[in-house]
Parts: C-alpha cells; sequence; structure tokens
C-alpha cells in the first residue's frame, strides 16, 4: 500500500490532521514503530554517552566489565526508566 499524505505548512489545523492521521496509520500498519518509546534530542543524547562514560569507569572500578550485556543492561535500564517517566534525562553517576 502506498500512499501519499499533503503537509501543508500554512494550513495549521490540515497539519495537525495529517499528524493524526500518520500516527494512526504507524500504530495500525508499523511494527518497528511505536511512539510510546522514549525520544532522544541530540545535546540529551550526548549527555547520555558522557554520562555512561562515567557509569562505565566506576563499573571498571569495581572490577566489572563494561561491556558485558548485564552492565549495558544497567545503564539502558536506568536510561529508559527515566524516559519512560517523562521529561529530560538526568546524569545519574559521578565520579
Amino acid at each position: 500500500m502506498k500512499m501519499v499524505l499533503v503537509f501543508d505548512t500554512d494550513d495549521e489545523p490540515g497539519m495537525r490532521t495529517s499528524m493524526k492521521i500518520m500516527r494512526q496509520i504507524l500504530t495500525e500498519h508499523s511494527t518497528s514503530w511505536n511512539h510510546h518509546d522514549p525520544q532522544f534530542a541530540r545535546i540529551e543524547f550526548i549527555k547520555m554517552l558522557r554520562d555512561y562514560q562515567t557509569f562505565a569507569s566506576i563499573e571498571e572500578g569495581k572490577g566489572e566489565d563494561t561491556t558485558a550485556l548485564r552492565s549495558l543492561k544497567r545503564f539502558v535500564d536506568e536510561v529508559w526508566t527515566q524516559k519512560k517517566s517523562g521529561g529530560y534525562y538526568k546524569p545519574r553517576w559521578r565520579v
């Protein structure tokens, strides 16, 4: 199925309707997209990567393997929890 959806930036109510239609189509027909998944801004993502660097250095100090799935999962779970509850990611780990 192919569809063309016009997104006229001069028509604000039309833009809202277009977005509503697109979300409906994605929700019903796409298996890889979920509008409930957390979204990240570029700067926020950079801050997360910096926080991961701090997290990894703390984990290494404890003798943990920072490339192990368990360690990465611990960090990602914290990020996911913060983003699912809404709002901006706040760095958690400090050296």
